[in-house]
């Protein structure tokens, strides 16, 4: 459980991380399970960690069930941050998100929509109808 018990008070989150910072100064470690987490409550201090420190403080843990899951880290969520990631994330942005590519495939999220929607409404018609037939039969 770590420091979740503390997050999950009357107050909001950011406010009791707030009053940990006064308490213990600008940078400390909680535990959000079983995961440590850094939290820095000063600009200075975040600029050095993502300037810096960028390496050190972007890449993910290696996990197991990760390593599992995506063929050994290899899909973009779960990469670690080194060349490869940043050729993943070039990629993606370049070519699978830019506009021409989702104008040119904006019919088939349209398809999905219209499909989804359509498959909703049946069963929602399909209950109803269904619970009409039992309020009639036990009316009776």
């Amino acid at each position: 459980m770590g420091h979740l018990p503390l997050l999950s008070g009357s107050k909001v989150p950011h406010l009791t991380l707030g009053s940990m910072a006064d308490k213990y100064g600008p940078i400390f470690t909680v535990m959000l399970g079983s995961q440590r987490a850094v939290v820095l409550s000063n600009w200075k201090l975040a600029k050095e960690c993502f300037t810096t420190n960028d390496l050190a403080v972007s890449s993910r843990p290696r996990l197991v069930a990760v390593q599992q899951m995506s063929y050994n880290q290899a899909m973009s969520a779960f990469a670690p941050y080194n060349p490869y990631w940043r050729q993943l994330r070039k990629i993606a942005t370049l070519e699978l998100l830019s506009n021409r590519c989702i104008e040119l495939l904006s019919h088939v999220c349209v398809s999905e929509v219209e499909t989804s929607l359509k498959e909703l409404y049946k069963l929602w018609n399909d209950k109803k109808n269904h619970s009409e037939i039992m309020y009639v039969e036990v009316a009776k």
